[in-house]
This record gives structure tokens, C-alpha cells and sequence, in this order.
């Protein structure tokens, strides 16, 4: 008994240190999560998933040297080592994992292809070009983990559940920025190198993403499940949620004050309306998600974001058109391959007069990728687009609910991420929303299959029916 008490003094120790060191010192903080992740990824490899998509909108940056400055970058490929492993243990294909479909090699094509472009790229690349090919790798990672550890519907279920439980956090924080009139204390303290790379407050958002377009785009990816969760999820106690997440997350996509993204919100809820079920209880879930948004602007009433949405200034017009220009330049020049993957941000003063760092992307993300990998990582890009859209509409328009969920969460994350990148480049920029888009990607595609293996038999037995027939 006293050896059992003295061991629960030491836990009990050790967990308050870890605590105070985590408030003190955001490096200890990250360190302990990281240390924390391991264990459990060691002990319940599927509550280290479900852990990993919690904490997917916090994405901490040390200061450190690199290449250990994006600790949870590390994260995402041990998510896939880790179900490499599972999956040789239950022996399971590598290849039909990897490479068993179109979808998959085209995925692995893109990769390929934005690191061939980089390695072959006549001017000579920079670190934060290699940093944005990792960044693209880490992706993938993220595409393939999914793809290889979901197997049932109740993975898929409980992944989504968990990510509106933390889009909802997400929004939570945001507006304790709009109440705070500031970024906050706490924001600094998780992300200490901001304080130099943000401007000053001036009434956007930022949540725990690092810039309110990236809010925006993740909030978009996140707004188009839970309109299909609150409409076609089992209990009443899912689709409430759902609700919620949608009403909470509209708000606080207006507090970002991002154009693009509210514009991006609007197509996506006209092509999700598309494929919605006509029920009044259905829409009345939609109205009450509106009213929800609307009475949290009303009540907080921040003007910074409100006035953005309002205008557009001349110094954004002039800025967007000079990029572009930049952008279409470049691609001009490169027309095969490119400038290389990651290297638009080193190059654009080339082509343009401006002054200040190197910290602007193309504001587009179809430019952007024409100029850094040219016509064939482009059309590689926008194949796969089209082959995921028609992966969402086909499960769109199946009679079971769980593939019209599927179908509409992917589809209307998808679109949403199109229409954006018409003004904005989150693609590869925001970690947090790029690594939400490809693990969406992979539950639409695992989805798909599981609905295409459930066709067979069915298509067999009516055959064989048929002929059987006199």
C-alpha cells in the first residue's frame, strides 16, 4: 500500500511540474503533448487518431532550428508508419493500400511531380521551398493513414463527431479574441513567433490557425460536414450537434472577415442544397444553425471584420493583381514544370517592384500552381479535383444517408476549397487546413470503395438471376 501511494505521489508530482512547465513555457507544453501522443499511439493506436484530429486546428512552431521547428508536422508521418504497421501485422496489401486505385496514383503522382519540379528547378531553391514540399508530403501522409486505417462506418462516424467537438473549440476561441478586442495572451503564448508575423489587431480572427484566410478555409472544410451531419446523422443527439458546430462556425467564419471564404461558404451551400433531402425538419435544422450564427455576430458586434467585408480596399486590388501577374509571368517562363514547388514566394520580386520579405503567396490557387509546376503538375492537380467531385456525387446520390452525408461533407469541402482558392493560396500554406482537406478527401474515397464492394454482390446476384431465368 505504501509503495502504491508513493508511486501516485510521483504521478501526481510529475503531472502538476508538467502543468506548470506547459504554462510557463510553451516548449515544455508541446513537448509533453508530444511525449503524451506516444504513449497512447504505443497503448491505443485508434485513440492516438482520434487525438490527432482533435488537435488538428493547433499546429505549434518552435523556435528552433531546422528541421524540428513543425513538431506536429513529425505527427502526420507517424500516423502513417504507425498504420504501415497495423496493417503488416493483419497482412494486409501494401500495393492495393498504396496503389490500388486511380485515385490513389494520381495522389502519388502529385507528390512526384512537386518534387521533380523542385529538384530540377533552375533557380536555386530555399529552405522554405524544401519546407513546403515536406509540408505537401506530410499531406499525402495524412491521405494514406486515413485511407489505410478506416475500415468501418463507425470510424468514420466517430473521426467526424470528434472534429466537430473541436471546430466547435475552434469557434469558442475565436470569439474570446472578438471579446478581448486582441489575439489574445493565450495565442501568444502557443504561438510565440506570431507576435512578429501577425498585424495588429484589427477586429479578425485567427482562432488557433495563423491567419484569419486560413481560419476561413478550415472553417469552410469543417462547415460543410456538419451540414451534413445535421442532416442525415442517425440520432437526434448527432444532427444537434451538427447544428451547433454549423451556427458556431458560420459566426465565427464572419468574424475572419474573409471574403474569399464567405463567398467560398456561399457556393458550397448552394451546390450541398443540390443533393440535401426536401425535409421540413432538415431545413428547419439549417435555419436554426443560421439564426445561431446570426444571434452571435449580433451580440458581439465586432465592426473590424464587418467593414472588411464590406470593401475592398485599393492597396488589396493593386496587391492581388500585381501577384497574379507575377504568378502568370513565371508560369510563361516555366511552362512545363515550372518554377519549382514551394519557390513562388522567392521569386515574385523578380517579376514585380515591391519591397518587404519574401512572405507573399500568389493569393490564387490555380496561378500558384501553374507557376511552380507548370502545365503537368496543374492538370495533375485539377484531374484529381474532378475525380474526387465525382467520387462525392456519385456517393451524393446513393439512397443510403451515411454515403449522402459522406458524399455531401466531401463534396461541399471540396468545392468550398476551389472557390476560395480563386482569391487565396491555403493549399499548402495553412498546415491545418490542408491536412483537413486531405483526411476528408480520404474518408470520401474510403466511402466509395466500401459503397463499391457493397455493389458487387448485388450486381452478381442479379445477373446470376437473370440467368437463371427461362
Amino acid at each position: 500500500m505504501p509503495r502504491r501511494l508513493s508511486q501516485e505521489l510521483l504521478i501526481t508530482a510529475i503531472a502538476v511540474t508538467a502543468v506548470v512547465l506547459g504554462v510557463t513555457d510553451p516548449t515544455f507544453l508541446v513537448v509533453g503533448v508530444s511525449i503524451g501522443l506516444a504513449v497512447v499511439a504505443v497503448l491505443r493506436f485508434d485513440v492516438f487518431v482520434y487525438a490527432l484530429v482533435f488537435l488538428l486546428p493547433w499546429y505549434p512552431v518552435l523556435d528552433f532550428k531546422p528541421p524540428f521547428r513543425d513538431v506536429f508536422l513529425l505527427s502526420r508521418f507517424v500516423l502513417l508508419a504507425g498504420v504501415w504497421l497495423v496493417r503488416r501485422r493483419e497482412g494486409k496489401s501494401v500495393h492495393d493500400w498504396v496503389a490500388g486505385s486511380r485515385l490513389k496514383q494520381g495522389v502519388l503522382l502529385l507528390a512526384g511531380i512537386a518534387a521533380v519540379s523542385l529538384l530540377i528547378a533552375e533557380e536555386h531553391a530555399n529552405l522554405d521551398a524544401y519546407r513546403s514540399l515536406v509540408r505537401l508530403f506530410s499531406y499525402v501522409a495524412v491521405f494514406f493513414a486515413f485511407a489505410g486505417w478506416v475500415e468501418t462506418r463507425q470510424q468514420v462516424t466517430t473521426v467526424i463527431k470528434v472534429l466537430l467537438v473541436s471546430t466547435i473549440g475552434v469557434a469558442l476561441f475565436g470569439f474570446y479574441q472578438v471579446v478581448e478586442r486582441s489575439y489574445t495572451d493565450l495565442y501568444f503564448h502557443l504561438y510565440p513567433l506570431q507576435e512578429d508575423a501577425l498585424e495588429p489587431w484589427n477586429g479578425r480572427i485567427t482562432s488557433l490557425l495563423f491567419h484569419f484566410n486560413f481560419l476561413a478555409g478550415y472553417l469552410n472544410l469543417a462547415l460543410a460536414l456538419s451540414l451534413a451531419w445535421m442532416t442525415w446523422a442517425k440520432s437526434s443527439g448527432e444532427r444537434i450537434l451538427g447544428m451547433v458546430c454549423h451556427g458556431m462556425a458560420g459566426a465565427a467564419l464572419y468574424f475572419t472577415g474573409s471574403r474569399g471564404g464567405v463567398i467560398a461558404y456561399a457556393g458550397m451551400l448552394l451546390i450541398s442544397f443540390f443533393f440535401l433531402t426536401p425535409k421540413r425538419s432538415s431545413l428547419l435544422r439549417v435555419l436554426l444553425a443560421m439564426i445561431l450564427a446570426a444571434s452571435i455576430v449580433l451580440s458581439l458586434q465586432e465592426k473590424g471584420a464587418a467593414v472588411r467585408l464590406q470593401e475592398i480596399d485599393e492597396y488589396t486590388q493593386v496587391t492581388r493583381f500585381a501577384l497574379w501577374q507575377a504568378a502568370g509571368r513565371m508560369f510563361l517562363s516555366h511552362p512545363i514544370l515550372g518554377v519549382g514547388y514551394g519557390n513562388y514566394r522567392s521569386l515574385y520580386h523578380n517579376y514585380i517592384p515591391t519591397g518587404g520579405s519574401n512572405d507573399l503567396d500568389a493569393h490564387n490557387l490555380y496561378l500558384q500552381f501553374l507557376a511552380e509546376t507548370g502545365a503537368i503538375g496543374f492538370l495533375i492537380f485539377c484531374g484529381l479535383a474532378f475525380a474526387f467531385a465525382r467520387v462525392a456525387i456519385k456517393l451524393a446520390r446513393r439512397p443510403d444517408p451515411y454515403d449522402r452525408l459522406i458524399g455531401v461533407g466531401v463534396g461541399g469541402g471540396l468545392a468550398a476549397t476551389l472557390i476560395h482558392g480563386m482569391t487565396d493560396y491555403i493549399f499548402n500554406v495553412s498546415p491545418q487546413s490542408g491536412a483537413l482537406l486531405w483526411m476528408v478527401l480520404a474518408l470520401g474515397l474510403v466511402a466509395y470503395e466500401h459503397a463499391a464492394r457493397e455493389a458487387r454482390p448485388a450486381q452478381r446476384g442479379l445477373t446470376e438471376s437473370a440467368g437463371a431465368s427461362p
